[in-house]
C-alpha cells in the first residue's frame, strides 16, 4: 500500500524545482512526487511504498533545501 508523505519546503523557483528533480529521479522508491510552489508552505507530496519521512527529508536536505514533515 502506497503512502503519500507531505512536507513543507523552501522550494521557490523553477531552478530550485529542477535541482530537486535531478535528485528525486534517481530515487527508484519514489513512485511520484509534486511541489505546490503556489502554496505558502511550498508543499512537497511524495508517493512511496518504501520510504519514510526521514528518508525524504534527508534527500531534500542533500539537494540543499529545507524540508519538514507535515502531519
Amino acid at each position: 500500500m502506497a503512502d503519500i508523505l507531505v512536507f513543507k519546503t523552501n522550494i521557490f523557483s523553477k531552478a530550485d524545482l529542477l535541482k530537486l528533480a535531478a535528485c528525486m529521479k534517481d530515487e527508484k522508491r519514489i513512485k511520484q512526487w509534486s511541489i505546490d510552489r503556489e502554496d505558502c508552505d511550498r508543499i512537497l507530496r511524495v508517493d512511496t511504498e518504501a520510504l519514510q519521512a526521514c528518508d525524504v527529508i534527508e534527500l531534500v536536505n542533500q539537494a540543499g533545501y529545507a524540508c519538514e514533515e507535515l502531519m
